[in-house]
């Protein structure tokens, strides 16, 4: 099963799921929406797969098990993601560029608020970069913890939901199975992308305001 493995093959989620079953892919989730190292991470594509996996018996547990499991991990790194945006403040906002930090990941979750407000912590469950830094700008703008858990909940709740059920439901169709790597290429394509390009965008404003 793991003849082919490389480096490289830990961001297949395939190869992740694996390697590691439930409790990798609830480890990922949480760092995801908990830890800003988690923002390599494939989510939606994870939990696709997950649920693909689940359908055709590579991932030996029940649907509903491996559903709420992963609502687990999202809604406790939410919590974890509000905790550190709370401390951090206001200093989130001049942190200096790094591997897992860009300012313009900032810029774009805070266009996010001001356009939706709370719903971001459901909406931006399904959005690369914005489901990590929603539940930190909620911390930082102390946002009222009863209204942040109630969103974070169902946020968490509803994108295992969607995800995971649709991955589930086709692993059943020959024609996913056959041709599923590439169907969670276009998933990566067509979620990140639009992130992506407003993200460069952002940077390439802030590289345009004189100094």
């Amino acid at each position: 099963m793991l003849d082919d493995f490389s480096f490289t093959s830990l961001f297949n989620p395939k190869t992740l799921i694996h390697l590691g079953g439930i409790g990798l892919v609830m480890g990922m989730v949480f760092a995801e929406t908990g830890l800003l190292v988690g923002i390599i991470f494939p989510g939606d594509s994870l939990l696709f797969t997950a649920g693909l996996l689940t359908a055709v018996g590579i991932l030996k547990l029940p649907f509903g098990v491996v559903a709420a499991g992963i609502a687990l991990a999202a809604f406790l790194g939410d919590q974890s993601g509000y905790w550190i945006g709370w401390r951090t403040g206001r200093a989130l906002f001049s942190r200096p560029k790094s591997l897992f930090f860009r300012p313009e990941y900032v810029t774009l979750t805070r266009d996010f608020y001001r356009k939706y407000g709370s719903l971001v912590l459901i909406l931006g469950k399904f959005l690369p970069i914005v489901r990590t830094f929603a539940p930190l700008l909620a911390g930082v703008i102390e946002m009222p913890y009863w209204r942040f858990v109630a969103m974070s909940l169902l946020g968490s709740l509803a994108w295992p939901a969607v995800l995971v059920s649709a991955g589930y439901f086709l692993g059943e169709v020959p024609w996913v199975q056959a041709y599923y790597e590439w169907i969670i290429v276009a998933l990566v394509v067509v979620t990140t992308g639009p992130i992506l390009w407003r993200v460069w965008r952002a940077a390439r404003t802030r590289s345009q305001i004189p100094t």
